[in-house]
């Protein structure tokens, strides 16, 4: 359905002339070429955005307006067993609950999405796993941020660092945004009046005497973490290249050796070896 030609957005100077001129000779010409700028635009977004993603269409059922229509549920119970690995608990009660609860506010168009799951945030101990479900779509990283994470990844990220640590990028990554978000440098942002007597952020400071410290038990923690895992699933811990080949020689020698012992026991059996047999022998030992 398409809207009608004086309700399409044009611009407020357009919009402005279209109210004083509704009879102009060129109002008609120009709002022909707004709609078909319009659907133009639509169906070519429709053909390029992925409408039909499965994860979209889950998402979608985030929208408070959706909230006891069956279709919402059967969506959200998908996007349950797509997190199901972040979830405390089943999802399938809640849901229930959720969708008859008379003491949840009514959503209303205009309102954050946001503030209005904080209503359900707020109720813990009534829905522990859609809140957990929620929060974990509602940090999904979209919007313009996404374009500027990638300049930013490309100011850290190059032939030196191309191995960092996750951690260790996302750390400065976050940095980065700040400063760039408040307009500030890192000496303005934590700049003080007097630098001998002014306050000094002692938070950031034992923080920065401890960073190497935790750092060096976070990797020995994840370290003992995977040996454990390893010991768990019987999983042999891999060594060096140089380590591996040592270890596949070995292997091999030892493979001859049986072989060779083999050979000679049934030689003796058979009355002792021939030339040939003498011959596959002297190999094998070698």
């Amino acid at each position: 359905m398409l809207l009608h030609s004086k309700d399409v957005y044009v611009g407020q100077e357009a919009d402005s002339f279209r109210s004083q001129n509704p009879k102009h000779a060129l109002l008609v010409t120009f709002l022909a070429h707004v709609r078909k700028a319009y659907t133009t635009t639509a169906v070519y977004l429709q053909k390029k955005l992925p409408l039909n993603s499965p994860t979209l269409i889950a998402l979608s059922a985030l929208d408070p307006l959706l909230r006891g229509h069956s279709q919402a549920t059967i969506q959200l119970k998908r996007l349950g067993g797509m997190l199901s690995h972040l979830l405390p608990e089943n999802l399938q009660r809640e849901l229930v609950y959720f969708n008859v609860d008379l003491t949840l506010p009514r959503y209303k168009g205009g309102d954050r999405v946001v503030e209005w799951w904080g209503h359900v945030f707020d109720q813990p101990g009534k829905y522990p796993t859609l809140s957990a479900l929620v929060k974990c779509c509602l940090l999904i990283f979209h919007g313009p941020r996404v374009e500027s994470s990638f300049s930013l990844m490309n100011e850290v990220l190059d032939q030196r660092s191309g191995n960092m640590n996750v951690e260790t990028f996302n750390a400065i990554q976050t940095v980065k945004y700040t400063l760039l978000s408040r307009g500030q440098t890192a000496i303005q942002m934590f700049r003080r009046e007097d630098v001998k007597f002014g306050e000094v952020d002692r938070m950031m400071s034992k923080n920065i005497s401890t960073a190497a410290a935790t750092y060096r038990q976070r990797l020995k923690a994840k370290s003992m973490d995977r040996e454990m895992q390893q010991r768990r699933y019987g999983h042999k811990q891999m060594g060096s290249a140089q380590q591996a080949k040592k270890q596949a020689s070995e292997t091999e020698k030892q493979a001859r050796l049986r072989h060779a012992a083999t050979q000679r026991k049934r030689a003796m059996e058979t009355g002792g070896p021939g030339k040939k047999e003498k011959e596959v022998i002297h190999w094998f030992i070698s």
